[in-house]
C-alpha cells in the first residue's frame, strides 16, 4: 500500500475492517431490531391490516405499508449503523480491558 492510499471508512472514526464479518452482521441485525422497535406502531398496524385482508393485503394495506417503510428507512441510516458498530467495538474494548486487569491481578 502506498502512503497516498486512503483508509476506507463508513463516515465515522471506525474503519470498516475493524469488525469481523460476524460482528458486522450483528451490527446490522441490531440496527434492524432497533428500527422495528422504534416503528412498532406502524409495524403493528401493517400486521393487523394483513391479518384482516389476507390475500388482498397488497392493495388494501398500501397506506400502512408505506408508513411502516418510511419509518424503518428513517431509522436505518449510516449514522445509526455506525452507532451500532461503535457499541460492538466498545464491548470488545471492555472485554479486552477486563482480561488485561484479570491477568494483572493474577500476577500480583
Amino acid at each position: 500500500m502506498s502512503a497516498n492510499t486512503k483508509t476506507e471508512t463508513t463516515g465515522s472514526r471506525l474503519p470498516i475492517w475493524a469488525l469481523s464479518p460476524q460482528e458486522e452482521k450483528t451490527a446490522r441485525a441490531n440496527l434492524k431490531e432497533s428500527a422495528y422497535k422504534s416503528c412498532d406502531e406502524f409495524v403493528k398496524a401493517m400486521a393487523e391490516c394483513a391479518k384482516t385482508h389476507g390475500v388482498k393485503v397488497f392493495p388494501a394495506c398500501d397506506q400502512q405499508r408505506d408508513k411502516m417503510k418510511e419509518c424503518i428507512i428513517a431509522y436505518q441510516t449510516d449514522r445509526n449503523l455506525d452507532n451500532e458498530r461503535d457499541l460492538i467495538v466498545l464491548s470488545k474494548i471492555e472485554k479486552l480491558e477486563k482480561q488485561l486487569n484479570e491477568r494483572k491481578a493474577a500476577k500480583k
